[in-house]
């Protein structure tokens, strides 16, 4: 990073269930500061399980929208930017935040602490599993919280 030299991602296409979009290794290491010495391996079993684990949590949200007539994320009107609508952005922000938390302890194995001070933190992985429950229940039409009297 500071040699001059950019950094070089894995470059491995992540093919998705047909309805959410598909995924590249390169973009979630990139947009998340994935550190390039994790495992390649390492860190594309993260981006899996984490894919795995929205997909189920967004199950009834992918019925709706292909009973509605969509067959894809990607078709679902709403605000779009460069070809990606929100559906799908948000999707990637909650998988990518999954993705991130199952990595943490990765980071300080690979002696990453006094490059990336706190990115190991206990604290810093329940922020990443908050932001993807937060996302997670804005696609489904939640509000942040929900209180319930018992």
């Amino acid at each position: 990073m500071f040699s001059g030299k950019p950094i070089e991602y894995q470059d491995s296409p992540l093919q998705n269930d047909g309805f959410w979009p598909d995924l590249n290794l390169a973009d979630f290491q990139s947009a998340r500061s994935i550190p390039a010495d994790v495992a390649a391996g390492t860190v594309g079993d993260a981006l899996l399980t984490a894919v795995a684990e929205v997909n189920n949590d967004l199950a009834s949200v992918q019925v709706k929208h292909r009973a509605a007539g969509y067959a894809t994320a990607g078709n679902v009107p709403g605000v779009s930017m460069e070809g990606t609508n929100q559906l799908e952005a948000q999707y990637k922000k909650a998988v990518y935040a999954r993705a991130k938390a199952d990595l943490m302890g990765e980071f300080a194995s690979v002696g990453r602490r006094e490059s990336h001070p706190g990115q190991e933190s206990d604290d810093t992985r329940k922020g990443l599993l908050a932001e993807a429950a937060i996302v997670i229940r804005q696609i489904k039409g939640l509000k942040r919280a929900t209180v319930r009297q018992v």
